[in-house]
Order: structure tokens, then C-alpha cells, then sequence
């Protein structure tokens, strides 16, 4: 059977020393995907409660007002 062109481009990189990408393969950098868990209610509803809240932290309301009067002659 022919190799594939993909096996073939693999071949070449390793006899010109690159790096073989079957080590590269299956690494999460210390993450585990199995791990990963739903958020619980509370936290659900935590984040629904506190979603627009830090928006308006920097905004003063109320001491950026100003009175503007209009005399007529």
C-alpha cells in the first residue's frame, strides 16, 4: 500500500528535524476535560443577580446635574 500525503509531509519533517506532532498530541497542559462541572443554582442565581451591577460602578448619579435658567428680557 502508498502512504498518504499526510504521512509523507510527517516523514519529511522528522528527517529535516522538526518536531514530530505525534508528541504534541493529547497534551492539556494539566487541564483535565473530564473534570469540568456545571455551575450549581446558587451560583446560577448569583450571576443572574449581580449581572449588570458592575457596569455602573464608575458612574456617579446624581452630581453631574447642573441648573440652567433662561431670563427673558
Amino acid at each position: 500500500m502508498s502512504r498518504t500525503q499526510a504521512q509523507k509531509q510527517r516523514q519529511r519533517s522528522l528527517r529535516e528535524g522538526k518536531l514530530d506532532p505525534t508528541i504534541q498530541r493529547l497534551h492539556w497542559h494539566g487541564v483535565n476535560p473530564v473534570s469540568k462541572t456545571t455551575p450549581t443554582l446558587k451560583e446560577l442565581q448569583n450571576k443572574q443577580l449581580h449581572k449588570h451591577k458592575s457596569r455602573n460602578l464608575n458612574h456617579s448619579h446624581g452630581d453631574d446635574s447642573f441648573f440652567h435658567m433662561v431670563l427673558a428680557a
